[in-house]
């Protein structure tokens, strides 16, 4: 039986998706304006205005605000999500756009590009990133291996048959593909930053293809 939100849960939903929009502009906002060791959870929250309470219902630090990690990657049903609406034919290819900051508000194309260079100008943050992933991989390998059997059997059958299992082609696949959007960032910044979110993505996929040509 289908279940529906009754208008109450809508609303709330709603305004709940806005603070976590309105959070993310403001932390975007303030790392563009000064250096990011700067900026404080005080401030990100004084321009909204929220309570730290608040802010910290939706993430961990000002980082994640930036990134929003702790949903991207430590819900593995919303990751499973981003995979299966990022998929275009390539298991790759849609791990490495799910890896991307992901826009609830109307795909802010300044806003992407905002995230893209405060990486770049603060390496730290793709390692913090990926120490983060590290934390949440038990869950997320589950998805990508689950999306892998699903989209591409005949890699798994391949990968099988090499006696590598799913849990562990769906980890080479996760390393790889974030090794390559931290390679392909660096590269679009120290390149003067012109490329488009869509370019970025597509030498991510190369990246990652050229360090794991199994992948597929």
């Amino acid at each position: 039986m289908q279940t529906f939100l009754s208008p109450s849960e809508s609303l709330r939903d709603r305004k709940k998706a806005q603070v976590r929009a309105d959070l993310e502009r403001a932390a975007l906002e303030l790392a563009l304006e000064r250096d990011l060791d700067e900026v404080t959870v005080d401030e990100i929250c004084a321009r909204i205005p929220v309570s730290h309470r608040t802010f910290f219902n939706y993430f961990d630090t000002k980082e994640d605000a930036l990134f929003d990690v702790r949903r991207a990657w430590g819900d593995p049903e919303w990751f499973a999500r981003r995979l299966a609406e990022a998929y275009e034919g390539s298991v790759v290819g849609a791990v490495v756009a799910a890896l991307f900051p992901h826009e609830e508000t109307g795909g802010d194309q300044r806003m992407r590009e905002a995230r893209m260079l405060i990486a770049a100008r603060h390496p730290g943050l793709i390692r913090r990133k990926a120490g983060r992933l590290e934390e949440l991989r038990a869950g997320l390998v589950e998805v990508v291996a689950a999306f892998v059997a699903e989209r591409d059997p005949a890699s798994a059958e391949a990968a099988a048959a090499l006696g590598i299992d799913p849990d562990a082609q769906a980890e080479l696949l996760v390393v790889a593909c974030v090794g390559a959007v931290r390679i392909a960032v660096r590269e679009w910044a120290e390149q003067g930053a012109n490329a488009t979110e869509e370019q970025v993505k597509t030498r991510a996929v190369a990246v990652a293809r050229a360090l794991a040509p199994a992948l597929g």
